[in-house]
């Protein structure tokens, strides 16, 4: 599992270490800069850098970003084999002794430094082979004001992006590390050095494209220390295991849960068929699919009950119930939403509700609630950005630009999981947020979401903690995604191609076999 850090949870992490690790604020500063610099000096290598002793401009505030900044300029030049230049932006009164005491270290060595003046940034040429932004660091946001909206301003009028190797430390100045926002003159890297952890902010889009090529500088503190602090996570290879565990050798298909289906109309007769194969794929033990008309791809595995349509081509809501309160003895998780009907599916989560189930609940699509109510903690939703806007009042874009602000406030709200369908998508109790870091723009199909709420009510109907299955269902979902897209391409991968891809994730031997077939 990795953990992202927002600027408080750095500062508490920070604040951790000086006072129960031992390790100074100095020593942090030296361990940041000593990382950095050998960091640059690799991506000044691997670049398409030229010269035999390249030019390095370092860019640097007044603050602690601009402090790693004066001990990176002290490392790269010891390397002697970098001509390094300085230009400091701010004022020197009212520096951190850490910060003051690297820019006294770089004044003894004799590195060029500039004190920039206002009146100075318009006849700056910025020619360099690498630029190196240390001005503003995760203490900031995305606003500019001042110098560094001028000295970034004028980076951006010279094309310097397109000319120079560009780094940021910690992340690029104009970035909010925790919302992702970015300022127009945001400092463009082509790769960022980032303190200890990768911070929140840097996962999201427009910031993600600032950011370029992340490398972690850890700072001689345990990595246990980021998750302590942290809010926001993602989950890894290694977590699937630890969440789904192993099948036993004597074992029956009642171990491995139940899932009752209930999915489709007239219009929209192959959501059920898509939700039945993924979550047998995911490894479910039965299938029971509550559905008005039977589609040629339903699964044969799977049980089937046909309930009768109303005049909207959706199920008589009166008789699904009655088959609904006779399966709920025997069953171990509920899917609802998909293929329902918009009308269909707000009249049957009501009923739904009506039966105060314990076990946990999928609400996805035309189930998801109409308005913001109060769920059981253990019901999932699963909203894209326009459900998400149709159920709080909330407009899309909004949602769209502030995903892991939405998605926390309406988990605490609806005190439920929510599943947001956004880029990366979020996972959220209120408390913890999972991110999705897999998954591709071919996957914007139809019946990719039908396939997302059968592997979560899979996992769900084998007891798995509902925050741990959604999460990891969806980086599963993304992770078989970017399986098929890389068999049949973005362009023509279906939804189907998905759950096809879903064991070489689930196994990855299975991957690897393929692998060596290609």
């Amino acid at each position: 599992m990795r953990s992202y850090l927002t600027p408080e949870g750095q500062r508490k992490a920070d604040a951790h270490a000086i006072k129960y690790v031992g390790i100074s604020g100095a020593l942090l500063m030296e361990n940041a800069a000593s990382g950095s610099a050998h960091c640059i000096a690799m991506l000044c290598d691997a670049s398409t850098i030229r010269s035999e002793r390249p030019s390095i401009l370092i860019l640097c505030g007044s603050g602690n970003n601009g402090g790693d900044g004066f001990a990176i300029a002290r490392h790269l030049h010891c390397m002697n084999r970098f001509d390094v230049q300085i230009y400091h932006i701010g004022n020197i009164d009212g520096m951190s002794p850490e910060t003051s005491a690297n820019l006294q270290s770089a004044k003894a060595l004799n590195i060029p430094i500039e004190h920039l003046q206002e009146e100075d940034i318009r006849g700056l040429s910025f020619e360099s082979d690498c630029i190196i932004d240390a001005i503003l660091g995760t203490g900031a946001n995305a606003a500019l004001y001042g110098m560094p909206h001028a000295i970034l301003k004028r980076m951006h009028e010279l094309n310097v992006y397109e000319k120079s190797l560009c780094i940021a430390i910690d992340i690029p100045s104009g970035i909010d590390a925790e919302s992702g926002e970015a300022h127009q003159y945001a400092f463009k890297s082509h790769g960022t050095c980032t303190m200890f952890s990768e911070k929140v902010g840097m996962q999201f889009y427009p910031a993600k494209e600032y950011c370029g090529d992340v490398e972690i500088i850890m700072l001689g503190i345990p990595e246990s220390i980021a998750k302590e602090h942290a809010s926001v996570f993602s989950l890894e290879e290694e977590d699937i295991r630890n969440v789904i565990g192993t099948r036993n050798a004597q074992s029956h298909k009642y171990q491995y849960g139940r899932v009752l289906i209930i999915s489709g109309s007239r219009d929209m007769s192959g959501a059920p068929a898509l939700c039945a194969m993924s979550a047998f794929r995911m490894g479910v033990g039965l299938v029971e699919i509550m559905t008005p008309i039977m589609h040629p791809a339903l699964p044969p595995e799977a049980l089937l009950s046909l309930i009768p349509m109303d005049e909207d081509g959706g199920m008589n809501v009166g008789a699904l119930m009655q088959k609904v309160t006779e399966s709920l003895p025997k069953t171990n998780a509920i899917i609802c939403g998909p293929g329902l009907g918009l009308r269909a599916g707000q009249l049957i989560i009501q009923e739904v509700l009506k039966l105060n189930v314990s076990i946990p609940v999928i609400l996805d699509a035309d189930a998801i609630p109409s308005e913001i109510m109060c769920l059981p903690s253990n019901w999932v939703i699963t909203p894209h950005a326009g459900e998400c806007s149709r159920m709080t009042g909330i407009i899309r874009e909004e949602i769209e630009q502030n995903p892991l602000r939405n998605v926390t406030q309406i988990a605490k709200e609806m005190q439920c999981i929510v599943h947001l369908k956004s880029v990366p998508a979020c996972t959220s109790d209120g408390v913890k947020t999972y991110l999705t870091r897999t998954g591709n723009p071919g996957m914007a199909k139809a019946g990719s979401g039908d396939i997302l709420s059968g592997m979560i009510g899979a996992l769900l109907s084998r007891g798995i903690n509902p925050l741990e299955a959604t999460a990891l269902s969806a980086m599963l979902h993304g992770e078989a995604g970017d399986f098929a897209a890389s068999v049949f391409g973005e362009e023509s991968m279906s939804a189907s191609d998905i759950i096809a891809s879903i064991p070489h994730v689930m196994d990855r031997t299975l991957m690897d076999s393929w692998e060596e077939q290609e």
